[in-house]
């Protein structure tokens, strides 16, 4: 196998991947071994039938693309492997023919994590939360001159309902801290992580509608959007959402931000649900909760920074 890494702009790799003709041919040998051995033909026990009756009942092109996917599963790992490389979205093959006498040649195109440079937000988050603050500031003067004016209501109920919206309007919540990292971060996202993103956004919508028997035709029109406009929407939350994951797996790194396993049982714990709960604590669900807490402490840590105040 002989593979060849091309680096396209905004973090993607185009990993072509040849494989000698012999590896060619032994896959297609297994693939018709196989089906010979779970084809029925009339006359013949099962997996005792001729090769050639076979290919004849199944179709050569049928056989061609199990032995090309085959040849895939297997190449396409190891080469990623063997390469030190993680792709980060599913690829994009492209084979410019299959030939029993000829070596393999294809391509993957994928998506590969990008490089983040993030400017000081930690003094642009001070920045937006004193700006927050003087505008609350501003506004509770504007409240006071109106107590001087008559009002059904009493001096200390006045008094408490100004102690809330001021006490509601000088903290940060965690949309805000993630607005500011947005706009603090460089970062390229490839072309194919958002459209996979969006795809995966629209069959989720599909599916949505479909549940209430809604047409497309109708939501579309219901929302004055075309297919074109709604995907161009998508494609803008694609974009932000997946710069959101990256910036802030980022700076999980940076803050060193560690979740113990005791939170993670902790988390599972309070479901309250014991089937549910299993079922959380498998490996794969239990490292998604590892990155919500993760994120969350990321936030809170944020949040307290910026304020100079802890929160419970």
């Amino acid at each position: 196998m002989k593979t060849n890494i091309e680096k396209l702009p905004k973090s993607t790799i185009k990993l072509t991947i040849t494989i000698e003709n012999g590896k060619v041919k032994e896959a297609y040998d297994k693939t018709i071994t196989q089906a010979v051995q779970e084809t029925e033909i009339e006359g013949f026990r099962k997996g005792t039938a001729p090769k050639e009756m076979v290919k004849d009942k199944i179709g050569v092109s049928t056989l061609y693309g199990d032995a090309l996917n085959d040849l895939l599963q297997t190449y396409y790992p190891q080469a990623l492997k063997e390469n030190h490389i993680s792709p980060v979205s599913n690829p994009k093959v492209e084979v410019k023919e299959f030939n029993l006498e000829k070596d393999l040649e294809f391509s993957a195109t994928f998506a590969v994590r990008p490089e983040i440079k993030m400017k000081d937000y930690k003094k642009a988050l001070k920045a937006y939360y004193e700006e927050k603050k003087q505008k609350a500031e501003k506004e509770e003067e504007e409240n006071k001159k109106d107590t001087k004016k008559t009002d059904e209501k009493s001096k200390e109920d006045k008094k408490e309902e100004k102690k809330e919206e001021h006490e509601k309007h000088v903290h940060l919540g965690a949309n805000e801290i993630i607005e500011v990292l947005l706009k603090e971060s460089e970062v390229e996202i490839a072309d194919i992580l958002k459209e996979e993103e969006t795809d995966r956004m629209l069959a989720r919508l599909m599916d949505q509608l479909k549940s209430i028997n809604l047409p497309v035709e109708k939501y579309l029109s219901a929302q004055n959007k075309t297919a074109e406009g709604l995907r161009k929407d998508y494609d803008a939350s694609s974009e932000k959402n997946i710069k959101a994951e990256f910036v802030l797996s980022h700076l999980i790194n940076e803050e060193k931000i560690e979740v113990t396993d005791k939170e993670i049982d902790d988390m599972i714990g309070a479901i309250g649900d014991k089937a549910l709960g299993e079922k959380m604590n498998s490996p794969m669900e239990r490292l998604y909760i590892k990155t919500v807490l993760q994120k969350n402490k990321l936030i809170q840590k944020l949040i307290e920074e910026t304020e100079g105040v802890k929160h419970e």
